[in-house]
């Protein structure tokens, strides 16, 4: 047993559950957060409820922002973000999954019957454009993943969205 931990009152962490989703040229799908300020583009995708698998927060997420009814794919990224003093979100890890492909007609935004919409809009985005929509730990987050796909690797441990070097 670690003493070190107190398993009755662990420390507070989020899990959230990314999808990497592409149009035939291989852009990347990215949804417009109104909740979030400056650069508001990121992957679909979420934070879990208490005792919800990610796997299922995923395919919720998923249905919730773009109305695709998927499950995730293969794992590609895992990446540990530290908690963060400017917003107070807590630590976590995030895992980005292959969501596959879509169009644009087969992606429709979520109403909202009770106030402000969660997403504002939809974009897919080439590569090379990353850096005009997310913020540079986002575009570390998804050329990773991308490198993944396109490389036909294992799934990438990264931190803070840059992978480890040993060594």
């Amino acid at each position: 047993m670690h003493k070190d931990t107190d398993f009755k009152n662990p420390p507070r962490r989020r899990i959230g559950a990314l999808a990497i989703i592409r149009d035939r040229e291989e852009s990347v799908l990215l949804v417009k957060k109104a909740y979030k300020e400056g650069r508001s583009w990121g992957l679909p995708g979420g934070a879990a409820h208490a005792n919800e698998a990610p796997h299922d927060t995923w395919a919720r997420e998923i249905r919730e922002e773009t109305s695709l009814d998927r499950v995730p794919g293969r794992l590609l990224v895992v990446d540990y973000v530290s908690y963060s003093e400017v917003s107070g979100a807590a630590e976590g890890i995030n895992l980005v999954f292959d969501g596959g492909t879509a169009s644009d007609t087969e992606i429709r935004l979520p109403e909202h019957d009770d106030g402000e919409p969660e997403i504002t809009g939809f974009t897919f985005v080439p590569l090379y454009k990353l850096s005009d929509f997310v913020t540079p730990l986002t575009e570390k987050r998804i050329r990773a993943a991308v490198a993944v796909l396109e490389d036909d690797v294992s799934s990438v441990y990264l931190a803070e969205g840059r992978p480890l070097t040993y060594g």
